[in-house]
């Protein structure tokens, strides 16, 4: 993974760890009348500051709602206020919901996890260079072990860019470029065929069966998919982080991130995940199902840091503390942490992707207010580049291609452990932060692919996530841009071949 996309994953997942536990056994039911008008007051600090637009909160503890309250604008021009019920953007928080809607067909024995996903797509397939790949499960699509690739793009309204559909994205960006089950690798690309497949599997679009199997029966009537077009006009307006409203925006991989939910409803989603089992809720899933969904799978980094079914994972002792999923893109900041053990949940939704140390601050208050000895969430280690070894010195050529578009390309790597990469008939570019992540060879590199989404959004900035096999190195590159106002990533599949 390169060290761009471990950052853009960082933005939706942070990861989660706590000291001792201590906490499960001290949460409270209510919050101080203190804490909640500190936190009020602070909040619209920062609104009338104008680095926030508007925030929603709410905290769950022992199977109720103990607080909820909306602060600040879902629509600056319209003047219309933000409240506990405004569904905003999740973004990534979308995939619990995927997964769960998942569940429910395996529960109903239509879907196996540890089937290929190739068996339940449609005629458009994940595949390697040698064609379909049938290793890939449904197990890892869901745990982002699949060795798929990243994705992000927006297309928004008012443009001649379109979302396409799950067929047409996996024809461009269905490619693994990694073995499946080799290492942990956050894709947009596996959530969003995890939506197609239930789609087909429901024989229903993948918004109808969400309201039907998961929305409905537990109660969140705040909650919708991109495809409810009249649902639109009720959500949170998202604004750039210098404030600037956005036009509504969808993505290339809808199932990993297009669901608009409350606060209010977030609360009552993270009820049913606890098990609280509230008498107005369907028990579409069993616990034991629901704890299939949470329990880890992917090592994601040491010591305790997993990924399971859509949710983040932290394990003390083999004991769960914490479920996560954050949301993060532009005019996107997302909170969504369960406390398993303390029976507590917190949301904050925010409609700028923006003040983010303000937000977790806020996050952090809410827990700590029910729950004293919470010591917050600090971010997880990040590996630093280490020097590369002789083996991977050399000239290596190849291809890079995606969207069918396949073009030449060489890296050189000297014996100082510097390098360049070049695209055919372009200038050598030099090679920054190079060196061996995780194992894989990692960089920031420029160049243009050739390929039509990546020319038609002018990206030159490359990064390298590669992986040495022998004679070969071959994994991802990445083509990107972020600025405040729009952020893309398009995943290519590379092969080179180290030359005599």
């Amino acid at each position: 993974m390169s060290r761009f996309l471990q950052g853009v994953a960082m933005m939706s997942l942070v990861l989660v760890s706590v000291p001792q536990p201590a906490w499960a056994a001290q949460a409270s039911a209510s919050i101080p009348a203190s804490v909640r008008t500190s936190i009020e007051n602070d909040i619209n600090k920062e609104i009338a500051a104008g680095r926030l637009t508007g925030v929603s909160v709410a905290l769950v503890s022992h199977g109720r709602i103990a607080w909820e309250q909306g602060f600040g604008r879902a629509d600056q021009q319209a003047g219309r206020k933000v409240t506990a019920h405004t569904p905003f953007s999740i973004a990534s928080t979308t995939k619990p919901f995927t997964t769960t809607a998942l569940m429910t067909l395996v529960a109903a024995g239509k879907i196996k996890l540890d089937h290929p996903g190739n068996e339940y797509l449609g005629k458009a397939k994940i595949v390697d260079e040698s064609g379909p790949a049938n290793g890939v499960t449904v197990m890892q699509m869901a745990t982002h072990s699949a060795g798929l690739p990243s994705l992000f793009a927006m297309y928004l309204d008012g443009t001649d860019d379109y979302q396409p559909s799950v067929d047409q994205m996996l024809e461009d960006y269905g490619h693994t470029v990694a073995l499946p089950g080799e290492h942990y690798a956050y894709s947009n690309v596996g959530m969003g065929a995890l939506a197609g497949i239930v789609a087909r599997q429901s024989g229903m679009e993948y918004g109808q069966y969400l309201q039907k199997a998961v929305l409905a029966p537990l109660g969140l009537h705040d909650t919708f998919f991109d495809t409810d077009v009249s649902r639109r006009s009720s959500m949170a307006v998202r604004y750039t982080d210098d404030g600037k409203p956005l036009p509504f925006y969808l993505t290339p991989t809808p199932g990993s991130g297009e669901v608009m939910s409350s606060a209010h409803d977030l609360a009552r989603f993270a009820m049913f995940h606890l098990k609280d089992h509230l008498p107005d809720q369907e028990a579409i899933l069993t616990d034991a199902q629901i704890d299939q969904l949470h329990a880890p799978h992917s090592d994601v980094a040491p010591p305790g840091f997993f990924y399971g079914m859509g949710w983040q994972v932290h394990q003390t002792d083999g004991k769960t503390d914490v479920l996560y999923h954050g949301g993060g893109q532009t005019g996107v900041d997302a909170e969504f942490v369960l406390l398993p053990g303390a029976d507590v949940a917190c949301i904050v939704l925010n409609n700028r992707h923006a003040d983010e140390d303000f937000i977790t601050g806020v996050r952090d208050r809410l827990i700590q207010a029910i729950a004293p000895s919470w010591k917050g969430i600090p971010k997880p280690p990040v590996s630093a580049p280490m020097p590369l070894t002789a083996d991977y010195q050399g000239t290596w050529q190849g291809t890079v291609q995606a969207q069918g578009h396949r073009v030449n390309a060489t890296l050189v790597i000297d014996k100082q452990g510097k390098g360049t990469f070049a695209i055919e008939g372009q200038s050598p570019a030099p090679i920054t932060d190079l060196g061996i992540v995780d194992g894989w060879l990692s960089g920031d590199t420029t160049g243009r692919t050739g390929a039509s989404d990546a020319e038609r959004a002018k990206l030159t900035k490359l990064s390298l996530g590669l992986k040495l096999r022998g004679d070969t190195i071959d994994g991802e590159i990445d083509a990107w841009d972020k600025t405040p106002a729009s952020m893309t990533i398009l995943p290519f599949w590379a092969k080179l071949t180290r030359q005599p």
